[in-house]
């Protein structure tokens, strides 16, 4: 799995799911920290583009339960890092 691409769409490239990020054995705990911060920042901004009426496409990984999900990953990383 590229690094690169992870970072550039996560959500794709982990089906939508951030515990199969956390899961994953490709990636150290540094590198997770980074894929799962870009993906909240892209589940954010869509959420700030959809709430002033100007949704993009649809995309894997996308919504306010993925979000938390991805937030929660992320804190359980911190914890056990």
């Amino acid at each position: 799995m590229d690094y690169q691409q992870a970072l550039k769409n996560p959500g794709r490239m982990f089906g939508g799911v951030p515990e199969a990020l956390e899961a994953s054995t490709e990636f150290n705990a540094v590198q997770k920290r980074a894929i799962l911060l870009q993906w909240k920042n892209q589940l954010m901004q869509l959420q700030r583009a959809t709430e002033e009426n100007m949704p993009g496409p649809e995309s894997d990984g996308a919504g306010a339960d993925c979000l938390r999900r991805v937030v929660d990953a992320l804190t359980r990383l911190k914890a056990g890092g």
